[in-house]
């Protein structure tokens, strides 16, 4: 018979056993440790919590508690590519705009020490990246250099290698992503060339006509154009004299209502004084376009005639 304090204690062992067993479970638990560690100051301890927690279930919100604990630390670098591992796993964050502002300020500290950060993205993940003959690790890797040329490296496994140079400014920080080819990878086969009929062998053969003694001849039985545009403007010529006069006319119309001596109230009065303005303006208009086409059709009919 079992008794009841080592029931207990059994009991007290399961949901730590169950914990070990499922990743998320244990995740969390760290996480909540970390949060203790945190508030009790102790930065360090908290950042081992929550890399652990991290690499038992990642989530973008541990990277973002891992950027904390590292500003509190002082350790500029570090929380810069932890907050930005934040926002690039979680680009639409409520608090974008403000992990943003720690970034900046982030990257005026390093500017200030004549520094900035530079992350490296490979294809594949597992390639191993070095920048100046330093070893970074795998993708993503990070890095802070002085302003100027810089050269990178990534190797992989079964892939061909690259080396890049790159340039760095202080401004802020920069981003690399570099895709690796297969080793061995076939180049695009030379497409062969068609197979010659007679007709073309026979044009090949004959020499080619030299483009500088070439003229160009008049094809037989083409008609002169004509004056097509000069009748075009005299066709609107025409007609802004026509549209000019008739406007007239219906100004003249509503002046004479005016003068008629009719008894009208104000707003009547108004109207065919309003009437009598603007049909007076669009003839004058009318005639202005008319003349312009005028001179236009004079023009051309001695520049069309040639």
């Amino acid at each position: 018979m079992i008794r009841a304090p080592v029931l207990l204690a059994l009991l007290a062992f399961v949901p730590a056993a169950l914990a070990a067993d499922d990743p998320a479970a244990r995740s969390k638990e760290l996480f909540q440790e970390a949060q203790k560690l945190y508030k009790q100051g102790k930065y360090a301890d908290a950042i081992v919590k929550l890399d652990e927690a991290n690499a038992l279930k990642p989530h973008p919100v541990i990277n973002y508690n891992i950027a904390r604990c590292h500003e509190q630390l002082g350790d500029v670098p570090k929380a810069l590519r932890a907050y930005r591992d934040y926002l690039r796993l979680s680009p639409d964050a409520k608090d974008k705009q403000a992990v943003s502002d720690s970034i900046a300020n982030l990257e005026r500290k390093l500017k200030e020490r004549g520094l900035q950060q530079v992350m490296i993205f490979a294809e594949p993940a597992t390639a191993a990246i070095t920048v100046d003959g330093k070893e970074l690790g795998t993708s993503p890797a990070s890095i802070e250099l002085t302003a100027g040329e810089h050269k990178v490296t990534v190797k992989a496994e079964g892939h061909e290698t690259v080396d890049r140079p790159f340039a760095v400014a202080l401004g802020r920080t920069d981003e690399l992503t570099i895709t690796l080819k297969p080793a061995g990878a076939a180049a695009p086969a030379a497409e062969s060339p068609p197979a010659k009929t007679d007709s073309t062998a026979k044009a090949e053969a004959a020499p080619a006509a030299s483009t500088s003694t070439a003229t160009v001849t008049s094809t037989p039985g083409a008609k002169p154009r004509g004056r097509l545009f000069t009748w075009v403007a005299a066709g609107v010529a025409v007609v802004g004299f026509g549209a000019g006069i008739g406007l007239g006319v219906t100004a003249q119309g509503a002046a004479s209502r005016l003068t008629s001596g009719l008894a009208m109230d104000r707003d009547m009065a108004d109207a065919w004084k309003g009437q009598a303005s603007s049909m007076s303006l669009g003839a004058n208009v009318c005639y202005g376009v008319a003349a312009v086409a005028l001179i236009a059709a004079a023009v051309l009919f001695f520049l069309e005639g040639r």
